[in-house]
């Protein structure tokens, strides 16, 4: 036997359904596999969370004492006040530092560009004026002379001092400043040795911006201030070394060459490769990463802080910075120099240098080790294929607690290697995949139980409605009627039940009303199997005696369903039986009240019983049987619109009406054979 399409779509449905293990298994892993290549390919959105992630990480690690060597001297907003705005005239900044060398520090580092004369000077104003004002006398060194800077030149000398450059990278000729042609040099004494393996994706600059000549010459080493912002604009991590614009070596930071000529180890190894590098000094390897950044572990608290107004005004404990790396630079909020950690509100840039000799004296370094990519993917792997291979298993509270327990667990075991031993493995694609696989596969079986049980329902459904049919079938058999006038008169319901919905008055049928309506029909002569075939089959007209006894067939079958309904347990008004009831027993019923059993009037009569009176009717008008012939559409649609208002419910004849193409597409297409209508 062929099936019909759609049974055979069902059968290869069930069968893909039992095996619904496997497509769980496949769809776990297939996201699996998904979440590791963007373990590779890291999206933006990826990448923030991973941030935030490792911030929140970052919060609980332990911070050991800081170090003292450091102490910082910003130029506020009292020390705006007190000598006016900046920058200042570099007379002043010679002032501080020879200030700062009176008070015994060991090294003072200037986090302070400057690429041109101060235009403060006599000097530079005189030479303006020259130049703008003609007539004026020539300058006896009119290229060189700017006694501000060589005042500021020549307290440099008094104390190492580092002064502050800038990297270009970039498209050359894309920015506004010009690079100096030379590089600047490791600190006196400073050895460099390094293993470089591999291409190193270090960024390489193209330029440095360094200060006057002048100035490069009295300081004793230069380092650059450039600081690498996250995706996010957050501050992590800042380059110690990188690489000289013409590829000859290497160049420091402003903070490393401060702390090289704070110290008596002047040797450093770097040991480099494509995936991360290693710098040794002072018997600590300092790890890097594969941009040749540290990372870093800012302080919840700021180092020892005075402002540059204490200083130049003498106020400053004598003893306070004997002995210190001074780090100098702007302070004010107003001056820009502003950058976001991790966590809190943005701070100067003096914090960030601070923070990198803070970690590198102590030695509470952080590390993202080569291998923790692959760490983090073996992690993402088996996250998932447990998680896949539980819940292919377990309901929804072993998910639930696989998620928690699971998510717990991998984000406490990468804190504590962050917080314990410096190392920093992400817990978020293990942590994703747990949460979005459970999610996933929750959603699956949801849905594949909610097919299955659609896919029982129609079955059942299915059967209800067979057996519906069968049974109205047994009692039609009793009957001169055939059983092509159950289907017609169940499609003649469901048309006019539909026309109804779409009308003002009946907006409250709903669908589901409907179908009821429609399953309903076929059982609305089932009380005819009440009636004594002497009576049913009699050929002849029925005598008064023998037509009250049909007339009290709708009461049989009501009868018989409300026993139904009561043993059902189910009696409500919107069940199939209580509409099937209401057919069975108004369907006899007048809109005039002249109908029976009852003699209901107008609404009274139920609308199932209003439908199926006209369904009915027209039916068995149009119907062709051995002993008549069957009337014309039009003939029955005259028929039936006189009787409006009489026998039929208005809205149900104007229903009638509105669908009669319909019906006449219905009589045609379930028209009985000439057999059953000869056995009729």
């Amino acid at each position: 036997m062929t099936l019909a399409p759609a049974a055979r779509v069902r059968r290869c449905l069930r069968a893909a359904l039992a095996h619904d293990t496997a497509v769980l298994y496949v769809v776990g892993l297939v996201l699996t596999l998904l979440l590791a290549v963007l373990s590779l390919w890291q999206p933006l959105a990826l990448r923030k969370a991973d941030l935030a992630l490792y911030d929140l990480m970052l919060a609980a690690r332990a911070q050991p004492p800081q170090s003292d060597a450091v102490v910082l001297v910003g130029v506020d907003e009292d020390s705006l006040a007190a000598f006016g705005q900046w920058p200042w005239p570099r007379y002043r900044l010679a002032l501080l530092v020879e200030q700062l060398q009176r008070l015994g520090a060991t090294v003072v580092a200037l986090d302070v560009l400057m690429p041109e004369p101060d235009r403060s000077s006599p000097d530079v104003i005189a030479r303006e004026r020259q130049r703008d004002l003609q007539g004026l006398p020539p300058l006896a060194d009119p290229l060189n002379a700017d006694s501000n800077s060589q005042r500021l030149a020549q307290a440099m000398r008094s104390v190492p001092t580092v002064l502050g450059s800038y990297l270009q990278f970039g498209p050359i000729g894309q920015t506004s400043m010009a690079p100096s042609g030379q590089s600047m040099p490791l600190p006196a004494g400073v050895v460099l040795s390094h293993n470089v393996q591999g291409v190193l994706s270090w960024p390489q600059p193209h330029g440095t911006m360094r200060s006057l000549p002048l100035l490069t010459q009295a300081a004793a080493a230069e380092g650059f201030t450039n600081a690498l912002q996250d995706v996010d604009g957050k501050l992590r991590r800042v380059p110690l070394l990188l690489p000289r614009p013409d590829g000859s070596g290497y160049q420091p930071s402003l903070a490393l060459a401060a702390l090289l000529l704070s110290s008596t180890a002047r040797q450093l190894h770097l040991e480099a490769s494509s995936a991360e590098a290693q710098l040794s000094w002072n018997g600590r390897q300092i790890p890097l990463d594969r941009g040749g950044n540290l990372i870093l572990d800012w302080r919840s608290q700021p180092p020892a802080y005075v402002s540059a107004r204490a200083v130049l005004q003498g106020t400053v404990a004598p003893e306070s910075l004997r002995g210190k790396i001074v780090l100098v630079g702007t302070w004010a909020l107003g001056l820009g120099d502003l950058h976001l950690p991790p966590s809190g509100a943005a701070v100067p840039g003096l914090m960030f240098h601070a923070t990198v000799i803070d970690n590198l004296l102590t030695g509470h370094l952080i590390a993202r080790p080569a291998w923790a990519l692959g760490v983090e993917l073996l992690a993402l792997l088996l996250a998932g294929a447990l998680c896949t291979w539980w819940l292919a298993r377990a309901g929804v509270l072993g998910s639930v607690l696989l998620v928690l327990l699971g998510t717990s667990g991998v984000y406490a075991g990468a804190q504590a290697l962050l917080v314990q031993q410096g190392l920093h493995l992400s817990p978020l694609l293990p942590m994703l995949a747990l949460v979005l696989i459970s999610l996933f596969l929750n959603l699956l079986k949801y849905g594949v139980a909610a097919h299955k049980l659609r896919l029982r329902t129609r079955d059942l459904m299915e059967a209800q409605d067979e057996i519906i049919i069968s049974l109205s079938v047994l009692a039609e058999a009793r009957d001169k009627e055939t059983g092509g006038h159950i289907l017609r008169t169940q499609r003649y319901v469901k048309v006019l039940a539909r026309e109804l919905a779409t009308t003002p008055g009946y907006r409250h049928l709903m669908p589901s009303d409907i179908e009821l309506l429609t399953k309903s029909a076929p059982l609305h002569d089932i009380g005819k199997v009440g009636i004594p075939d002497s009576i049913l089959k009699k050929p002849g007209k029925l005598t008064p005696e023998e037509f009250a006894i049909m007339q009290t067939h709708p009461l049989i079958g009501a009868r018989a369903l409300e026993r139904i309904m009561a043993g059902s347990g189910r009696p409500d008004k919107q069940s199939f039986l209580n509409y099937a009831r209401e057919m069975v027993e108004a369907h006899h019923e007048r809109w005039d009240g002249t109908g029976y059993p009852h003699g209901l009037v107008g609404r009274a009569i139920p609308l199932a019983g209003r439908l199926m009176a006209l369904a009915d009717v027209y039916d068995a008008l149009v119907s062709r049987r051995v002993y008549k012939e069957g009337f014309a559409h039009a003939q029955v649609r005259q028929m039936i619109t006189e009787q409006s208002g009489r026998q039929f419910d208005p809205d149900v004849v104007a229903a009638f009406v509105a669908q009669e193409d319909e019906f006449v597409r219905i009589a045609h297409e379930l028209a009985d054979p000439p057999e059953e209508q000869a056995a009729a």
